[in-house]
């Protein structure tokens, strides 16, 4: 989906693979986009293979057009619970509150 911005230290040392997370860590992601004022703009999902492969889901949550960050934030909280599962993987996509 793009727009990768800087993880707080605290969410980089969580994540599964580079930007991506459990749905736990997913939420709290949700939570700190929220609550620092950046905007969110989306969700991608992945499912875990064997060993360390993973495959991108089709499926994406795209709210690069919502203007109510509040609604955003709800959305990717409704895809979290609708697409977690075993092995799911989350990317939120968000954008810095200064640009």
């Amino acid at each position: 989906m793009g727009m990768q911005q800087k993880i707080p230290p605290y969410f980089a040392d969580r994540a599964e693979r580079r930007v991506w997370f459990n749905r736990a860590d997913a939420e709290q992601m949700l939570d700190w986009i929220e609550d620092s004022g950046q905007r969110f703009l989306g969700m991608d999902v992945a499912q875990k293979q064997e060993g360390e492969a993973w495959i991108l889901l089709p499926e994406t949550l795209d709210l690069s057009r919502q203007t109510e960050n509040f609604e955003a934030v709800r959305r990717g909280r409704d895809f979290l619970r609708e697409y977690d599962g075993d092995g799911r993987m989350f990317e939120p996509v968000w954008q810095d509150s200064e640009q």
